[in-house]
């Protein structure tokens, strides 16, 4: 009986090398991280996708639904809205505050997250990377990775969402 043949790409050194890159997708990743956990997502708002912002003001939209259409607002062209802007937006200080962790900086100023294992090829422009809390690693625990999907575009990498599944901005935004 033949076994099945394992699909996973295999990377060599010089594919690691351009994956680890200060422009590689897990760079890229750690980053873009780090700046959304500092606080920083106007920072963070030029390296994310223009289909994921939108999915993320969305959501913020929805779930604020009746505050926004109290003030006047369309919930579903205010999330289009804040999409395009980014921090320009005259509401993008709520939307920010409502996007940042609990967690804080790490108390020595080292990485929060390290990577997972090498970036996995999921389509000709997408890769997965997988990113563990640094101290989670550094224990040899099983904790479950933040999961990170990254495309190729014109400008280098770019965060598209988290998790594997395509994303689907629909209104609502709910699954």
């Amino acid at each position: 009986m033949d076994h099945e043949p394992n699909w996973r790409l295999e990377l060599s050194p010089a594919d690691l090398d351009a994956h680890y890159a200060t422009n590689g997708p897990v760079a890229v990743a750690l980053l873009w991280v780090e700046m959304v956990l500092d606080g920083r997502l106007g920072d963070a708002w030029a390296s994310t996708s223009s289909l994921f912002r939108l999915t993320l003001t969305r959501h913020w939209c929805w779930r604020n639904r009746a505050a926004l259409h109290g003030d006047g607002h369309d919930p579903l062209l205010l999330a289009a809205a804040l999409a395009d802007d980014g921090p320009a937006h005259p509401l993008w200080p709520a939307f920010a505050r409502s996007q940042r962790s609990l967690e804080s900086s790490s108390p020595d100023g080292g990485a929060r997250w390290v990577p997972a294992g090498p970036p996995e090829p999921v389509g000709p422009d997408l890769e997965v990377v997988e990113l563990l809390p640094a101290e989670a690693a550094a224990r040899d625990h099983h904790a479950p990775p933040l999961t990170l999907r990254l495309r190729l575009g014109p400008g280098g990498w770019m965060i598209d969402g988290h998790g594997r599944a395509p994303i689907q901005p629909g209104w609502p935004p709910c699954r």
